[in-house]
């Protein structure tokens, strides 16, 4: 019976030992689960940090912190994969989702009757210049016609950035004299009660024209929000254009490429194309079917090609220095894969 006893008793050992060595496995396990996890809230609270990004509660931060893994598994993957000519980065965009962003960041809204009414008139203007007096590359960057990178923040107001920027150049053009311009000016007095829900380039240059000269970007600062319209100050002679154009390129790039050889271009593209919030760096090439729904507004600065023969597009946006290449972004020039940047070109001239 003691042999009998003892069996018992070491057959309870084992199997104590057993579960303890089945509970280490299991914590293992579940440590070895949980580690990716881990990794990416810490990842998330030294994106909070650099962003200066707070939540209102526990639930909304936990509810971010599933959109931005999300985003960063894609940039992750993305740049992995290597078969892209760009590299992708997270940016202040990062816990927005994909229709989060469009709503706050995209806000190019054509009105179809204002591209009727110009049409006839506007195609004729356009000068068609010999394929070999145009440069290979223009940077107006380096020629003093381009401000700084701004920020339009969460107001849709691409539309009047890229009208400014278009405007600011040519006026450094024809005086030598580069001012920041007031977009705050247009989005108040142009596009009606909601401009932060979006607007026309062709308005907004059409006001710029009428308005005998935008305010200095000091006197009338930017808000991120639609306000009153104070268009009652004196204008800016200095910086008065005399009309604007507008030109259906039909994905003509050399057509472009003769505008932006001789002024900063203000252009449209599509924007929701998955990689393009989270561009870093290089030529970006969007996707077969980029270019379909064009919803943001940016301004064609110059063109050139890279250091691997690739041609590009150079683009000033107004998402801040943190998005692109300090603000800036390359796209693929000529072979597709543009977003449709050569489908319309909107500029303004100094001739009434």
């Amino acid at each position: 019976m003691a042999r009998i006893a003892g069996s018992r008793h070491l057959c309870g050992a084992l199997l104590a030992l057993m579960v303890a060595v089945a509970a280490v496995g299991a914590r293992g396990e579940l440590r070895r689960g949980a580690r990716p996890r881990i990794g990416m809230a810490a990842r998330h609270e030294r994106w909070m940090a650099k962003f200066g990004r707070a939540y209102a509660d526990a639930g909304e931060k936990e509810r971010r912190l599933g959109v931005f893994a999300a985003n960063a598994e894609r940039v992750d993957a993305a740049n992995r994969a290597g078969n892209r000519t760009y590299t992708l980065g997270l940016n202040q965009f990062s816990d927005l989702t994909d229709d989060e962003f469009a709503q706050a960041y995209l806000g190019y809204r054509p009105h179809q009757h204002d591209h009727r009414a110009e049409k006839n008139g506007t195609a004729a203007t356009v000068a068609v210049l010999d394929e070999q007096d145009l440069p290979d590359s223009v940077d107006w960057r380096a020629s003093g016609a381009v401000t700084e990178v701004k920020n339009q923040r969460t107001c849709g107001s691409c539309w009047a950035f890229a009208a400014v920027a278009a405007t600011e150049g040519l006026v450094q053009i024809a005086t030598g004299n580069l001012v920041s311009l007031s977009e705050q000016q247009v989005l108040d007095c142009t596009g009606g009660t909601s401009s932060c829900n979006g607007g026309d380039v062709s308005a907004a240059l059409r006001y710029i024209a009428a308005s005998g000269g935008l305010q200095t970007e000091a006197a009338y600062a930017y808000g991120g929000q639609q306000g009153a319209c104070r268009a009652g100050a004196t204008p800016n002679s200095a910086a008065a254009v005399g009309g604007s154009r507008w030109v259906r390129l039909y994905g003509d790039e050399g057509e472009l490429q003769e505008l932006a050889a001789a002024q900063p271009v203000a252009v449209v593209v599509e924007a929701s194309d998955p990689d393009f919030r989270h561009y870093r760096s290089g030529v970006y090439a969007g996707s077969a079917t980029c270019g379909q729904r064009l919803n943001h507004a940016v301004t064609v600065v110059g063109y050139g090609a890279a250091a691997d023969g690739g041609e590009y597009w150079l683009v000033k946006n107004q998402w801040g220095t943190w998005w692109g290449e300090r603000g800036y972004m390359r796209v693929a020039r000529g072979g597709g894969g543009n977003c449709g940047i050569a489908s319309y070109a909107f500029y303004p001239t100094m001739d009434s």
